[in-house]
């Protein structure tokens, strides 16, 4: 919750503000605030230009103005632009540390297309309105296996549970959210010897997260990744395997090349590439 505190700095002070640190603390400072209170130049929010006379600043200007509030020098002088500053009291909103993309675990508003997830991938879809978990989608970087993207066979016959054949009635999910629940379905039904594209998704353990974080893309996820695919990066000409059966014997793919979905027989050596939702 922003919390209003009350501060100021003499003029002398003026260079340690250059900058700031996230959150609004002041750099040089160890604490939210100043011990002491007195003047600071800065132009008064309720000012609206640089030659308008100077007015008092509210909380509700102050709360309004300067949500996600990532401040700077620049921001108390007529936006960088320069001008007239007045002499008052300061007052500034003080905020928690922002999150970023990196960490801020699905927060609202904390990722874009192009971001560094929480894994150390790609971010590749954006859905603001979706809940926590669901809201933002990473890919793993192309050398998540220690080299390319690696083939590997999506359904294998070992001579015990026939996974290249066998009708996994969990893993038929398309649509963008449930490539997760399709990985699980086929871990659970076969071995890693018998499903080697979703294992070695299951398995990645990027951004030092726990086994099971990253999974096989849906065919849904799957396309969304092709059409971010220069965004992402790494990506081999070939096809890619999604986490979505399509009949006993067969699974969607995508083609890389030009974009086309159709299903391939799971025995197929296709390309992988893990991707997380948060």
């Amino acid at each position: 919750m922003r919390v209003l505190l009350v501060a100021a700095l003499t003029l002398a002070l003026l260079p340690m503000l250059s900058t700031f640190a996230p959150g609004g603390q002041v750099a040089g400072f160890t604490t939210a605030s100043p011990a002491v209170a007195d003047q600071i130049w800065y132009q008064s929010v309720g000012r609206a230009s640089a030659t308008a006379a100077c007015q008092a600043s509210t909380a509700t200007e102050l709360a309004a103005g300067w949500t996600q509030w990532g401040p700077s020098w620049a921001k108390w002088v007529n936006g960088g632009k320069g001008g007239s500053v007045c002499n008052r009291h300061i007052t500034w909103a003080f905020d928690a540390v922002p999150f970023s993309c990196a960490a801020g675990a699905g927060a609202t508003g904390t990722c874009v297309v192009g971001n560094t997830g929480p894994g150390g991938g790609i971010v590749f879809y954006v859905n603001e309105a979706a809940t926590t978990g669901a809201r933002y989608m990473e890919a793993a970087l192309s050398g998540w296996n220690t080299g390319a993207d690696p083939a590997l066979e999506w359904g294998v016959n070992t001579g015990g549970v026939d996974c290249s054949t066998l009708n996994i009635a969990g893993a038929v999910g398309t649509a963008i959210g449930t490539g997760r629940d399709n990985t699980n379905a086929i871990t659970t039904a076969c071995t890693a010897a018998q499903a080697p594209a979703a294992w070695a998704a299951r398995n990645y353990t990027g951004g030092g997260l726990a086994t099971g974080s990253w999974f096989l893309p849906s065919q849904d996820e799957l396309n969304q990744l092709y059409t971010q695919r220069a965004v992402v990066g790494g990506f081999a000409a070939g096809i890619y395997w999604s986490s979505s059966q399509n009949g006993a014997p067969g699974a969607w793919a995508q083609f890389f090349d030009n974009g086309l979905q159709r299903f391939v027989n799971k025995v197929g050596t296709l390309d992988v590439r893990p991707v997380r939702a948060f």
